[in-house]
C-alpha cells in the first residue's frame, strides 16, 4: 500500500496489525519480554477507542500522557485520535506552571499516567481538574477520578459486543482527515512560555513517506529497539516509521539498560540522542582499564586508533583491530546494527569517529519539532562526516539572511497554538519556516550546522561569541560531562563544567561507594587535566572567544533535577539560576 493511500496514523497502525509479515511488538517488564501480536494491538485499539468515546474524549477534550514509552502509550495515543481529538505528550519533570499552562492551552480533559505517585508534587496538586486519570500501572494507588488501563480496556471489550460498534470504529477512522490535528507538542525551552506545535496527520504521514525509501529495514530480517521518550516527536515519528515498515519493535524499560537490551534482542536499527552515544563510547573506552598485560596494551592501541583515525583510512590496521577487538565490542551490543540514527543535537565529532571506526553504522540527522521533525539525514548511500546529511527530497531547504536555515514542505507544521504574533514571525514572505538555526549547504548538497541565531552572545566589549561549538569542543574530554558557556553582556568568556563521574573515578582510582564528587572537583590531578583541555580548546578560538575562567561543578545532571531536557540538552536558564553564585564569582575582580 502506498503512503498516499493512508489518511491517518491510526490507519497506518491498522495496516501494520493486519499485515501477514508483522512479527509483533515486545515490551520489557521486570527483565522479561511481553509480546503484543498484531491481533492483540488491533483489539486494544478497538476497545480503548470505545471506552474513550464513552468517557467523553473528543473534539475540545484532549488526552495528555505522562508515561514511559510502551505499546500502551501508543495505543492510548491512537485511540484518542480515533475519537478525533489530539494527544498532548507531557514530560514527567515539567514544572507546575508549565503543566497548568499546557493543560489549559490544549484543553486537556483526560490524563494518562503510569503511576500518580511518581509525578512531581506540583503536578499532583492539580489532578482533580481532570475528568478521568488513566493509570497504566495496575498496582498503583488510584486517585478518586482514576481508572486502570486494564479496566478501561475491559469496559471497551464489553461495549464491543453491542450492535454497530465495528461500523462505528471503521467510520471514526475513515473520517479522520489528513488536515486534522494529530498532536500538540510543547517545545521544551529553558525559559519563557512553552510553544504548542500543532502537527497534522498530513505532517506525520509526509515525514514517514519521505524516510521510507531512504532507510529500508525488512520485517523478516530486521528489528528495532526504542529507548527514547515517545513524548518527544523524534521517537514518536520513528514509531510511526516502524509501523509503516511492519517492524518488530522492542520497547525498553529504561535507557540505562540499553547495553543489556541490545545484547539480548540483537536489534538492527535504533535511534539515539548524542548523550547516550557519548556514554556508550566512554564505556567502551574504559574497558582497557579492566585488563592487564598484553591484552591491555592491545586494547589501548585499538582504542587510540579508533579515537584518532580518519574513517576510511588505515584499513590494514583497522582490519587487525577489528578481528581482535572491535568485533567483540560490537557482539556485546548484539552485533547486528545496520542503522544507528543520532538526532536531537550535534554529536561530538571525536565520539562519532571513535564509534564509526569500531564499526557502528552511525548516521546523523537534523530537525525540529516544527518539521515533524526531520529536515535532513545521512543515509548509507549519502553519508558525509561532519554534516547532518542531505535535506529530504520532499522539503525545500535554503539558506536565508544571517545564514539561517529555512524549510518548506508538507511535513512542516501548521503553526503554534494560540500564538498569532509568533506565527506571523515564523515564516518568510515566500512561505519558508524560519528554523532559527544557522548553517550552509556544500556543493554536493549536504547540510552543515554552524550555530543558533538566538544563541549568539555579544560580550560587553562588542564581540560576538557562538557558544555551541565551544561547548561541543569542551565535552570532548571524558572528565567533562557537560559544559555551558557564559558571555552575553560579559567582559570575557567563562564556562561552567560538569564533572564526568566515570572518568573522575577512573583517574582517582575510586569506586562508586567511596567516590565523593565534591572532593573530586578540587583534586589537583583532575583540575590540571581540565585546565590542559581548556588550553587546547582555547588555541582553536579567536582571542575574544577564549575561556578566561571556568568552574568545575559536582552536581549530577538529570532530567529530574531540572537541569537538562528529556533529550539531554542543558536548560540554560535553569542552570544559570541554580549556579548564579558560581557564575558571578568568576566575574569578581
Amino acid at each position: 500500500m502506498q503512503m498516499n493511500n493512508f489518511h491517518s496514523i491510526p490507519a497506518l497502525f491498522l495496516d501494520m496489525c493486519r499485515a501477514k509479515d508483522f512479527p509483533g511488538w515486545f515490551r520489557r517488564v521486570n527483565g522479561s519480554w511481553e509480546e503484543y501480536s498484531g491481533e492483540k494491538l488491533e483489539e486494544m485499539l478497538f476497545f480503548a477507542s470505545l471506552a474513550f468515546a464513552k468517557y467523553g474524549v473528543g473534539e475540545g477534550k484532549s488526552l495528555g500522557i505522562i508515561a514511559n514509552t510502551s505499546p500502551n502509550w501508543i495505543v492510548a495515543d491512537l485511540a484518542c485520535e480515533v475519537c478525533h481529538a489530539p494527544t498532548v505528550p507531557l514530560f514527567p519533570n515539567i514544572s507546575e506552571e508549565h503543566f497548568q499552562f499546557q493543560c489549559d492551552d490544549s484543553e486537556i480533559a483526560f490524563l494518562a499516567v503510569d503511576n500518580v505517585q511518581c509525578l512531581d508534587p506540583g503536578i499532583r496538586k492539580h489532578l482533580a481538574r481532570f475528568r478521568y486519570i488513566i493509570c497504566f500501572d495496575d498496582t498503583a494507588k488510584l486517585p478518586i477520578n482514576g481508572v486502570y488501563w486494564k479496566s478501561l480496556l475491559k469496559e471497551g471489550e464489553i461495549l464491543s459486543k453491542e450492535y454497530g460498534t465495528r461500523e462505528w470504529f471503521k467510520y471514526r477512522i475513515d473520517t479522520i482527515k489528513r488536515s486534522h490535528l494529530f498532536s500538540v507538542i510543547y517545545t521544551s525551552g529553558s525559559t519563557g512560555r512553552p510553544k504548542g506545535v500543532e502537527l497534522s496527520h498530513r505532517n506525520m504521514l509526509s515525514m514517514v513517506g519521505s524516510l521510507e525509501n531512504l532507510i529500508d529495514p525488512k520485517p523478516e530480517t530486521d528489528s528495532a529497539m526504542t529507548l527514547l521518550p515517545v513524548a518527544h516527536v523524534f521517537e514518536r515519528m520513528v514509531i510511526c516509521f516502524y509501523m509503516r515498515k511492519h517492524l518488530k519493535v522492542y520497547f525498553a524499560d529504561f535507557p540505562k539498560n540499553a547495553g543489556v537490551i541490545a545484547h539480548e534482542v540483537r536489534p538492527t536499527i535504533g535511534t539515539f540522542v548524542p548523550r547516550i552515544l557519548e556514554r556508550l563510547a566512554e564505556a567502551i573506552a574504559s574497558r582497557e582499564y579492566k585488563l592487564s598485560g598484553p591484552k591491555r596494551l592491545l586494547m589501548h592501541r585499538a582504542m587510540l586508533f579508533a579515537k584518532k583515525n580518519v574513517p576510511g583510512h588505515g584499513q590494514l590496521r583497522r582490519t587487525v583491530y577489528d578481528k581482535l577487538v572491535y568485533a567483540k565490542v560490537r557482539e556485546a551490543l548484539g552485533g547486528r546494527f545496520k542503522w544507528i540514527i543520532s538526532g536531537s543535537s550535534a554529536l561530538n565529532k571525536t565520539v562519532y569517529r571513535f564509534l564509526v571506526n569500531i564499526g557502528f553504522p552511525i548516521y546523523e540527522g537534523y530537525g525540529l519539532t516544527e518539521c515533524s521533525p526531520v529536515i535532513s539525514v545521512n543515509v548509507p548511500r549519502a553519508n558525509k562526516i561532519g554534516s547532518v546529511g542531505k535535506p529530504l527530497e520532499s522539503l525545500e531547504v535554503k539558506i536565508g539572511e544571517n545564514h539561517e536555515i529555512l524549510a518548506k514542505g508538507m511535513s512542516v507544521f501548521q503553526g503554534y497554538r494560540n500564538m498569532p504574533e509568533m506565527n506571523r514571525a515564523a515564516w518568510t514572505e515566500d512561505g519558508f519556516f524560519r528554523t532559527g538555526d544557522q548553517g550552509y549547504l556544500d556543493k554536493e548538497g549536504f547540510l552543515f550546522l554552524t550555530g543558533r541565531i538566538k544563541e549568539i552572545f555579544k560580550t560587553s566589549t562588542g564581540k560576538y561569541v557562538s557558544p555551541v561549538p565551544i561547548e561541543l569542543e569542551l565535552v570532548r574530554h571524558p572528565l567533562i560531562e557537560a559544559a555551558m558557556i557564559e558571555a552575553n553582556d560579559r567582559k570575557f568568556v567563562s564556562a561552567l563544567l560538569f564533572i564526568g563521574y566515570d572518568e573522575a573515578m577512573r583517574v582517582l582510582g575510586k569506586n562508586r561507594r567511596d567516590f565523593n564528587p565534591d572532593e573530586a572537583i578540587h583534586d589537583s590531578e583532575i583540575l590540571n587535566a581540565v585546565q590542559s583541555h581548556v588550553d587546547t580548546v582555547n588555541r582553536k578560538l579567536n582571542h575574544w572567544e577564549q575561556i578566561k575562567k571556568w568552574t568545575l561543578v559536582a552536581d549530577p545532571l538529570s532530567v529530574e533535577a531540572g537541569l537538562i531536557t528529556p533529550t539531554f540538552k542543558l536548560r540554560r536558564g535553569a542552570v544559570e539560576k541554580r549556579f548564579h553564585d558560581q557564575i558571578e564569582k568568576m566575574y569578581i575582580e
